[in-house]
């Protein structure tokens, strides 16, 4: 597929982009497409009103799944809608209002399958935390069940299949999901930058997860990981700086090991949130705005960090406290517990404790007036600018493992929108 040059997306040979139709929409639903890349008009959308939560009172958006609507509830109830980037490739759920207020001291709740975008024909203050961030892997104890839950991923992770897919249109469910601690066969995280494992005898840490940077590998795993033994790789980079798609980030590999109980599961990817408004934004003190990967749990045999997602903010006027908080963090690999294990030799058989790599660092776009940082526009930034906490780290690898890398963050121009 070929793509307007300014989305700048980097498409990976051999990989399946899964495409959007009205028909993958809830029965009777509008779906409205953006105007450029992931940026919505909020005059294309319906009004809730206004929103304004305050210290004590609560909000829940449910961002919906491939086959329920988009919600809110809490001080102000009503039915979110759909929308589309204009490649048509990634489904989101929007709410739209005439301008957003989230008090400190109120309490936001983001749950569903979808990215969220939340648009304002006016302004937006936030000085509370908005969380699509995945959900840390566990342990497996002995004598439970095989299919031990994956760690969720944030709202809008890729649900893609480990290095072949990408697929966040139709909502995937387990979108971003980390690899479940196993017993005998490993499994890789969820989506294409997920973190891999296989089945080998004996110990087999995770590798972690990718988005906007790639995921660490684990340490070397047991005879039967390879001839000689090798680490179990993290995932890939995949995705665009500009965010032109709203998806989210991959999941952290579990662990595996032939004995029940040795093993822990690698964490839930962060996952996609958008912020838009026509006039200001404004991130108070006890702003944070967050999509960062999951850890993975400590014990023998362990899984892999989910990487960062995708953070999107948009507007002529942009204002950030200093204690505000933007990230996009990959997170951590474990470290296996009895560290002599990982120092015997590759050819010594079957290992006893394993540790996990670092999920790598995610995405964080924001398209103002003002330069971000370097001067210039539509261009990744070197570094964080100052006096913004924008973290895009990698999370850090467990003993021995690898660290992720860190993600991106892009400065972009912004357009007029109604």
């Amino acid at each position: 597929m070929i793509r307007n040059s300014w989305m700048m997306f980097a498409l990976v040979a051999g990989v399946t982009v899964g495409s959007f139709s009205l028909a993958d929409a809830p029965a009777a639903d509008k779906v409205t497409a953006a105007l450029r890349g992931s940026l919505f008009q909020p005059a294309d959308f319906a009004s809730l009103g206004t929103l304004t939560v305050d210290a004590g009172k609560a909000v829940r958006f449910d961002t919906g799944s491939a086959t329920t609507l988009p919600s809110i509830s809490g001080v102000l109830t009503g039915k979110g809608q759909l929308g589309v980037s204009q490649s048509g490739e990634v489904q989101v759920a929007v709410f739209a209002f005439d301008s957003i207020q989230l008090g400190k001291g109120a309490t936001v709740t983001i749950t569903g399958d979808r990215g969220i975008v939340l648009l304002s024909k006016n302004a937006i203050a936030i000085d509370t935390t908005l969380s699509v961030s995945g959900a840390n892997g566990q342990r497996k104890h002995d004598n439970a069940p095989q299919d031990v839950q994956m760690a969720d991923g944030g709202p809008g992770g890729d649900g893609g299949v480990y290095g072949k897919s990408l697929d966040s249109a139709p909502p995937p469910a387990h979108g971003g999901n980390g690899g479940p601690p196993m017993k005998d066969t490993g499994q890789p995280g969820r989506g294409f930058g997920a973190g891999f494992n296989e089945r080998v005898k004996g110990g087999a840490p995770g590798g972690g997860g990718a988005y906007g940077g790639a995921g660490g590998d684990s340490t070397i795993g047991s005879q039967g990981n390879g001839n000689p033994p090798r680490p179990c790789p993290g995932g890939k980079v995949y995705g665009d700086a500009a965010l032109a798609d709203l998806f989210g980030g991959s999941g952290g590999a579990g662990g595996s090991h032939d004995r029940s109980g040795a093993t822990t599961g690698g964490g839930g990817a962060g996952g996609a949130i958008a912020l838009i408004a026509r006039t200001s934004i404004e991130l108070g003190a006890d702003a944070r705005i967050l999509a960062e990967g999951g850890a993975s749990a400590q014990w023998h045999v362990c899984g892999g960090g989910g990487s960062g997602g995708a953070i999107l903010i948009a507007a002529p006027t942009l204002k950030v406290d200093p204690a505000a908080t933007i990230s996009a963090a990959g997170g951590a690999g474990a470290s296996g517990l009895g560290n002599i294990g990982l120092e015997i030799v590759a050819n010594r058989g079957r290992r006893q404790s394993g540790s996990g790599g670092g999920g790598g660092g995610g995405r964080i776009a924001i398209y103002t007036n003002e330069d971000l940082g370097q001067p210039g526009k539509d261009q990744i930034e070197k570094m964080a600018p100052k006096n913004i906490t924008l973290n895009v780290d990698g999370g850090n690898g467990g003993y021995k493992a690898q660290d992720g890398a860190a993600g991106t963050i892009y400065d972009g121009k912004w357009i007029d929108l109604k």
